[in-house]
């Protein structure tokens, strides 16, 4: 027992888990339990509170814990971690020293192919923490967000990489993960297989099942408010996941999204709420359904109620109690399908995040959108949405991007509101 570690519980007499509790300057001690934890075949420990001042709940918040980083190493994760931007810089560094001298083409490709597209869609992410499932949005991603320079024009146009090219991209972010491997950060590399560009439909949502969706997450929610910041996280996912739905943004898009990048258009009686979002592509304009603000103003009621005041232009609307970015929203949204039994599509494809954006697509073209708004709305190509929503693309009349079959006098935001929100301010 150190000075810094007072009332050492070894949970498991087996130096796993270990609680303790601090001392303060004047030598009482905090009542807070934090814990020390060690994992089989990992190196290091993961220290955190356990936010409980009782022992037994201590107890088992450290069980969790253990668990929960025992599967994590267990599925290739580390307890030393670093993000893939980290990861990347060091790895730019020591690559030219690792190959034979002569070999700079070779060099300059693995780096282009690990850092080009894959920095900007992973960036910050811890690179134990990225999965199969990940690889499966990325090259959704990258199908859709890939430009070509023309010679000419100096302009970029949009285009399909080839089988071929992606999975030459896909060895050299393979090499990147085999460093991390060596240096302990990873205990393996996940599978990063290129889908065949024939399997053109997407996992998404039918009608049917985004209404159990939506009435399984109230409940989802409600359970969770009996475990303190369990329901606090829910409450923000189930936002997140609403507004996704609503608007066909991607999913980084929203990430670091603030009050001040929200804004309202007039037209006529009627408001719409428009989001300038920072993406992958630079920052674009997203109109949101009509309804829709209603998700957002919960959370600016959260925060107005967290901080006893309206939070400030620059404040994150997606963020922790502490007005921190939440990093990722993936954990929480599997935790949810698999709530409502939801996790699978009718042809077994996995869904995630990216299906919320694949189902505002395919509702969209179903209300008779016209694909050139919509694929404005959506920072992507009428070619792309040809390509993997042709099921649905019709040539009827284009309508509004917002507009609906159904629309209501209550799906709208009035000019006569009398609750006023920092961003209902017309643009």
């Amino acid at each position: 027992m150190t000075k810094y570690e007072l009332n050492q519980l070894d949970v498991r007499n087996d130096g796993r888990i270990i609680l303790y509790q601090r001392p303060r300057k004047d030598g009482s001690i905090i009542p807070t339990w934090q814990m020390r934890i060690s994992v089989p075949n990992s190196t290091g420990y993961k220290r955190a509170s356990t936010g409980q001042k009782e022992q037994p709940e201590a107890i088992r918040k450290a069980i969790k814990t253990y668990e929960e980083l025992y599967m994590k190493v267990l599925g290739g994760g580390s307890l030393q971690s670093k993000s893939y931007k980290n990861v990347y810089e060091e790895w730019k560094v020591n690559l030219p020293r690792m190959v034979d001298e002569g070999r700079k083409i070779y060099v300059e490709e693995q780096l282009r192919y690990a850092g080009s597209y894959a920095l900007r869609f992973f960036g910050d992410r811890k690179i134990d923490d990225i999965t199969k499932g990940d690889f499966v949005e990325y090259w959704m991603w990258r199908k859709e967000n890939s430009a070509r320079l023309q010679p000419m024009t100096g302009k970029s146009t949009p285009y399909v990489p080839s089988p071929n090219s992606l999975r030459r991209e896909a060895g050299g972010i393979r090499n990147m993960f085999k460093y991390a491997v060596d240096k302990g950060w990873v205990t393996g590399v996940p599978d990063m297989a290129v889908p065949s560009h024939h399997k053109n439909r997407r996992p998404t949502f039918t009608r049917q099942e985004w209404r159990l969706l939506t009435r399984r997450m109230r409940e989802w929610v409600k359970e969770g408010q009996a475990y303190g910041g369990v329901g606090r996280s829910r409450f923000v996912s189930q936002q997140y996941v609403l507004i996704l739905a609503n608007c066909g943004a991607r999913v980084g898009e929203l990430r670091y999204l603030r009050w001040g990048d929200l804004t309202t258009q007039s037209d006529g009686d009627i408001k719409r709420l428009v989001a300038y979002v920072k993406g992958k592509t630079g920052k674009r304009e997203i109109v949101y359904q009509q309804g829709s603000d209603e998700y957002v103003k919960r959370l600016y009621d959260l925060r107005r109620g967290e901080l006893g005041d309206h939070p400030s232009p620059d404040d994150l609307v997606f963020c922790n109690s502490k007005g921190k970015h939440i990093q990722s929203f993936r954990k929480g949204f599997e935790a949810l399908l698999d709530y409502c039994n939801l996790t699978y599509d009718s042809q077994g494809n996995r869904r995630t995040l990216y299906s919320l954006r694949h189902f505002y697509t395919t509702q969209r073209l179903s209300e008779e959108v016209s694909p050139y708004l919509l694929a404005k709305q959506m920072c992507t190509s009428v070619e792309m949405l040809e390509r993997f929503y042709g099921h649905v693309v019709t040539s009827l009349v284009p309508k509004e991007i917002t507009k609906t079959k159904r629309e209501t006098v209550q799906n709208t935001i009035r000019t006569n509101d009398t609750n006023v929100y920092s961003f209902e301010r017309s643009s």
